[in-house]
């Protein structure tokens, strides 16, 4: 497996935000093409097919931990991902997937909203 590039790096961890791919070109100021192009040589240079999966490597590298898709594959993303969903959840945090933000919630409050008759 051959490493990224630091242009692929930055593509990558655009998409692991959640971005769609006139948004990472845009956010990066390069073509809408371009940023497919990367995205699919990304996909080739790490012999991944899915979005989960470059998640999961880019995860795994900022971890230190060894990328191993082989072995991924064999126990699955729904168990790691399931436990990832399980920790947080214990932790009482929520996770803005979107903003990559992490922001601590004290309480819940419900609003109930009454229907009134015309």
């Amino acid at each position: 497996m051959n490493a990224l590039s630091e242009r692929e790096h930055l593509v990558a961890e655009q998409y692991c935000k959640g971005l769609a791919d006139k948004e990472v070109a845009d956010k990066l100021g390069r073509s809408e093409w371009t940023i497919k192009a990367q995205k699919r040589d990304i996909y080739r240079k790490l012999g991944i097919s899915k979005d989960t999966e470059l998640v999961l490597y880019m995860l795994c590298e900022k971890l230190k931990i060894n990328f191993d898709l082989k072995e991924i594959r064999k126990h699955g993303l729904e168990l790691f991902f399931s436990i990832m969903l399980l920790i947080v959840a214990a932790m009482d945090y929520h996770m803005d997937m979107r903003r990559g933000r992490i922001q601590e919630t004290g309480r819940v409050t419900r609003v109930i909203r009454t229907r009134r008759e015309v």
